[in-house]
């Protein structure tokens, strides 16, 4: 990995570092329902407003299949994490649908090393709604396995859907 791209994954890690005191000050101040409900629309209002900046700067195009979709989903994540969390993971096709599966979540991580796991909500269903809902398609996708719920995985179902 070249010194550029080392700086702009401990860049990355810094932003995460910072969503994580964020978080963890939140709860504190006003519980863990209401900080993961801040949470998960602080990550949808985001990633929203990220999917349609990569849309106006041609980054991405308005996906015409599921496997679009996938791909415009590597992108983003491959623009917010870092160590190519969740690109190389597989990914099978079923139609409209597909299936992701991954084994590595740095949020997991952290809540699980700070002992915050209960009652903490998985961002990645706000990530999913803000790129969905940015690129016109119903946020239709479901959780099956997940890591924080102490799965050794995470298995979340996306069927393209537009509105």
């Amino acid at each position: 990995m070249d010194i550029a791209m080392e700086q702009v994954n401990e860049a990355k890690k810094l932003w995460w570092l910072h969503d994580s005191y964020w978080h963890a000050t939140m709860i504190r101040e006003l519980g863990t329902e209401k900080a993961s409900q801040l949470n998960l629309d602080a990550n949808e209002r985001f990633f929203r407003k990220y999917t349609l900046m990569l849309l106006k700067s041609g980054k991405i195009k308005r996906p015409q299949s599921v496997e679009d979709l996938m791909e415009i989903f590597k992108v983003v994540w491959a623009t917010c994490f870092w160590d190519d969390m969740y690109i190389n993971e597989p990914i099978t096709f079923d139609g409209n649908e597909a299936t992701w599966i991954g084994h590595q979540c740095n949020a997991n991580d952290s809540l699980r090393a700070a002992k915050m796991t209960e009652g903490y909500s998985c961002g990645c269903q706000a990530i999913r709604n803000g790129v969905m809902k940015a690129l016109k398609l119903k946020p239709t996708h479901s959780i099956k396995e997940s890591l924080l719920a102490g799965n050794e995985r995470c298995v979340i179902k996306f069927t393209f859907d537009p509105k």
